[in-house]
């Protein structure tokens, strides 16, 4: 590619910075169409504009230390007063007077052409324009006539019926969208009476950008496309509404008038701006914007900041819905949406319930590794759907197991039922997973599931960002210490006496034993749950194991083993397996605790449990 005016070796990079001004000034470059609006500051003598091989006419600015200068199909060389321009663009590439424009080509200063729909405009940056602010307008003056040519006293009532009728739509309408910014600019266009509006979002960490166009609406792009961005610099500075008057504008003779008003954030910090134009022509009797035409420009910017604060606070629900989500069902996501402080931290009675799955550690010596972490997430999954079914928080997840809790944050006046409703269900689902699995696994899936009620104080035990609620408190240990039991006692499920008397008549319990759990200086009386629809069932059974447990604790270890042997054989519905060994192992004398013997205990009516 050679460009016969330039010489696009050099002249593009040595000759034309040596024979202009050593300084290069800053000028302004917009690209406009249908869908796109963008305006970029450009310090350099030589950009270039590229159009993008996968897009239809979308062009992209390409500055000079870019090795794909040299592929545009226009360079661009700026000078205070004039454009050089040079193409070798296929397309249509005009002037706005439609002047087609061919090879190279000197402009004037401001530059607009047009490549097929597009427009592009480059202007310079030292404009300085008369802006009056509408704070030292007073009431009075937004009533008067604003020209000689203008006698009217100002809008008429079906015009500011019509206005208000529009803003009330603009505040009603989706904030955030790109149809929410276009409708402000369209607002500004065909409510307020202006050519052109702007709708544009602050970005200081973008030097080349720090205006970014969210939304436009040009009834005459031929008259430019370009906003100023030294009046967006004082409004920068001074952040209230800033508007060029009829008298200022026919003095200096300016193409356009323009007005601006500060988008605030709920700080009053400066996040945006509607920037507004009226071009000056025969057709339009207007030389300048109105104090009240103003005003309303600073009422929509104010519609546009309302916009954006409840999107702000729509995208902060939305994101703490998800994190809430994480951890609770939906309704209690929303009840700590509609009462955050729940989550501050409070004394309440909850039912805890540990669930773990027994003999995971074996069952992991036998698989692959990524087996074994497809099949624990397949079955916390499968225990999960239950514990959110039954309307309880899922606290955490820790190794093979899982820690549950009902009554926090919602009021939950059955939570004993909830609890032991969702444990006796955790049995059912591991069917299907172990059906899933059944090639891999060589022995059954089970669990051991401790319950206990008390008080804990619960709240968000993890920070801010990383949302942990749950509970604290000696509560929670004593849950633990009563799954841990459930291994020994050789039941599925345990639970408390604190957990037992709370239950409904959907569930009749059978007392397991007293027990001295570990690290705990109290005996507990440990019971396990049936749901009452199993209670003819096992009914008889239950009540033998009731006389066995009386004969050991009043010490009659030969009857008692008798007849708890005799239970044993009948199957597992009971734990009288566990209480017939730990009754021969007193019976026989086995005071001390050796590691070897895992029944192992004390003599006397409580039952030391072992094992943590």
């Amino acid at each position: 590619m050679t460009y016969p005016l330039l010489d696009a070796q050099l002249l593009r990079r040595a000759t034309i910075r040596t024979a202009f001004s050593a300084t290069t000034p800053m000028f302004h470059l917009a690209i406009f169409s249908e869908h796109r609006h963008e305006q970029w500051n450009v310090c350099s003598q030589l950009v270039g504009l590229r159009e993008s091989p996968t897009t239809d006419q979308r062009w992209t600015p390409v500055w000079d230390d870019d090795p794909q200068l040299n592929e545009c199909a226009l360079i661009v060389r700026v000078e205070p007063d004039f454009v050089l321009l040079e193409s070798v663009t296929t397309r249509q590439l005009r002037t706005t007077d439609g002047r087609k424009l061919t090879g190279s080509t000197i402009l004037s200063m401001p530059c607009r052409m047009r490549i097929g729909d597009v427009w592009v405009e480059l202007r310079s940056s030292n404009e300085l324009r008369p802006l009056v602010p509408l704070n030292q307008t007073g009431l009075d003056d937004l009533m008067l006539p604003q020209t000689g040519d203008d006698k009217q006293l100002g809008p008429s009532a079906a015009t500011v019926t019509r206005w208000l009728a529009e803003t009330a739509k603009l505040h009603r309408a989706a904030a955030g969208s790109q149809e929410f910014y276009d409708d402000a600019a369209r607002f500004a266009v065909e409510t307020v009476g202006l050519d052109g509006a702007w709708v544009l979002r602050r970005d200081e960490r973008n030097s080349d950008a720090p205006w970014q166009i969210v939304g436009s609406q040009l009834t005459e792009p031929e008259k430019g496309i370009c906003f100023d961005e030294n009046a967006l610099n004082r409004l920068a500075l001074h952040p209230t509404t800033w508007y060029q008057q009829a008298e200022d504008n026919s003095s200096l003779r300016c193409p356009n008038a323009i007005v601006i008003a500060p988008v605030l954030d709920e700080h009053r910090q400066l996040i945006g701006a509607i920037y507004g134009v009226r071009n000056i022509n025969e057709a339009n009797r207007r030389r300048g914007v109105r104090p009240l035409e103003a005003r309303l420009v600073q009422l929509l910017a104010d519609s546009v900041a309302v916009g954006i604060a409840r999107l702000q606070r729509e995208t902060e629900a939305a994101r703490a819905r998800v994190l809430l989500e994480q951890a609770f069902s939906p309704t209690v996501a929303e009840y700590i949406q509609q009462h955050p402080e729940s989550l501050a931290g409070q004394e309440r009675e909850v039912s805890l319930m540990f669930a773990d799955l027994r003999g995971y550690s074996a069952l992991a010596e036998t698989l692959q590794l990524t087996d074994c972490y497809e099949l624990l997430g397949d079955v916390m999954e499968a225990l999960t759907q239950v514990v959110v079914r039954q309307r309880g928080v899922v606290v955490d997840y820790y190794g093979d197991g899982l820690l549950a809790l009902w009554n926090a944050p919602i009021e939950q006046p059955a939570h004993a039922d909830l609890a032991c409703q969702a444990a006796i269900e955790l049995f059912d689902v591991l069917d299907p997973v172990a059906e899933k699995w059944k090639d891999q696994l060589d022995r059954p899936l089970e669990l051991g599931i401790g319950v206990h009620t008390g008080v804990a104080y619960v709240g968000n035990a993890g920070t801010r960002s990383r949302l942990k609620y749950g509970p604290r408190g000696n509560a929670v240990n004593v849950a633990n210490r009563v799954q841990a039991a459930s291994k020994q006692l050789q039941l599925p499920l345990v639970i408390t006496a604190a957990t037992q008397t709370k239950l409904s008549d959907k569930f009749f319990t059978l007392r397991v034993c007293t027990a001295k759990l570990p690290g705990l200086e109290r005996p507990a009386e440990l019971f396990t749950a049936y749901p009452a629809s199993q209670a003819a069932a096992v009914k008889s059974r239950l009540d033998d194991y009731s006389r066995a447990l009386q004969l050991f604790e009043d010490g009659e270890l030969e009857a008692a083993e008798q007849l708890l042997s005799e239970l044993a054989d009948q199957g597992p519905a009971t734990p009288a397996h566990f209480l017939a060994h730990y009754t021969a192992a007193q019976k026989n004398g086995n005071l001390g605790r050796r590691a070897v013997d895992k029944y192992a205990a004390q003599q006397g009516p409580v039952i030391e449990i072992i094992s943590k």
